[in-house]
């Protein structure tokens, strides 16, 4: 009986593979506070294959988005000027995305600071140093493979019964798609969930950001942690702006405590969110 699982499951990944599109899902879990590894986080995350490359996101943060666009496009189609979003929730934990452009896989990390949009085009590829050493995942034979990226060591294990050089975030390069991958502390695992095609993947950023170096994105970075709240206190500071607050009660929050209150609440953010999957960006 598994035997005869086992070859369905290859004969649909087969089958699979020779549409045009391909969607595969992970579970992404991750422990964002270095100083309390007990707690941790997860998220669904997509990994979309088409014929020019990839695209890996939230699977959540996608449903939003999608939710938000159809709300907007029902306002502009009756001439509305009001659009309610106030029963639309972003539950997403995961906002950064990752592109990769075939043949070459040149890989660009989609991502904010502050509320800029950036673009990190990554120019070096990651090392794999592959092992004897297979296990079965999902019905699956998968090999070891080691390497370094972002300042951790990694571990990913790949099918090559799914001839995709691709993986979650990152990670490619492999003889075949990547099923599961962790750093060498367990802060930060990508453990392979499913697949099924696609006849329609958008694989165009619609948002692509301003391009950045790594050097660049790391400045930028380095002057955002030492003063979160500058951009809130311009805006705010603008005569021709105005924006009102109020509290429980429903009085009127004064200027200086939204931005006080503010910068506290960005700070206290930034303390606990400090273990980033790719640390070389944030050091």
């Amino acid at each position: 009986m598994k035997k005869t699982v086992f070859s369905l499951l290859c004969i649909l990944f087969a089958i699979s593979c020779n549409a045009q599109s391909h969607r595969f899902l992970y579970e992404y879990t991750f422990k964002m506070d270095s100083l309390d590894r007990s707690k941790s986080e997860k998220e669904l995350m997509v990994l979309d294959i088409g014929k020019e490359g990839s695209r890996f996101y939230s699977f959540e943060r996608a449903q939003y988005d999608s939710i938000r666009e159809s709300e907007m496009k029902k306002a502009m189609q009756s001439k509305s000027t009001h659009i309610d979003f106030t029963h639309i929730r972003d539950r997403s934990k995961v906002r950064t995305r990752v592109t990769k452009k075939y043949p070459d896989y040149r890989t660009t990390l989609h991502t904010k600071i502050g509320s800029d949009h950036l673009a990190i085009l990554y120019e070096a590829k990651m090392e794999w140093l592959i092992s004897k050493e297979t296990r079965i995942i999902k019905g699956l034979n998968a090999q070891k493979a080691t390497g370094s990226l972002g300042g951790r060591q990694w571990t990913a294990w790949y099918t090559p019964e799914i001839p995709f050089q691709d993986g979650p975030y990152r990670f490619a390069g492999l003889p075949g798609l990547i099923l599961e991958v962790t750093d060498s502390k367990g802060d930060h695992v990508f453990t392979f969930a499913g697949s099924h095609k696609h006849s329609d993947l958008q694989l165009q950023e619609k948002q692509k950001g301003t391009p950045v170096s790594e050097k660049k994105f790391n400045e930028l970075w380095k002057i955002y942690f030492k003063d979160p709240a500058k951009s809130t206190r311009m805006i705010l500071g603008d005569p021709d702006i105005k924006i009102t607050m109020s509290d429980g009660s429903g009085q009127i929050i004064p200027q200086a405590e939204m931005i006080r209150n503010n910068e506290i609440r960005l700070k206290e953010k930034l303390l606990k969110n400090n273990n980033f999957i790719d640390l070389t960006l944030y050091r």
